[in-house]
């Protein structure tokens, strides 16, 4: 049978362990959805909207790896470039 300490112990280290490969996963995401989103917006693809383009492709670049802005930043890109 298992103590207290040790149960403690296991939960504690096993959502470390979780935690870091959410990171990770969070961050291969980020990455395949920045290039994603970058190609979409890129200003020479929209000509007639290219002060729009450039200011969502800054908002792309300044959230390269965080996951859920760059989420945020998909639904912009959909409504005011498409």
């Amino acid at each position: 049978m298992m103590n207290i300490f040790a149960r403690l112990f296991y939960s504690k280290n096993h959502s470390t362990d979780d935690e870091a490969y959410n990171v990770v996963e969070s961050m291969a995401k980020a990455k395949q959805l920045y290039k994603e989103l970058i190609k979409q917006a890129h200003p020479d693809k929209h000509p007639n909207n290219k002060d729009v383009a450039e200011e969502l492709t800054t908002m792309i670049n300044n959230n390269r790896f965080n996951y859920r802005e760059l989420l945020k930043i998909k639904d912009l890109v959909n409504d005011k470039l498409a």
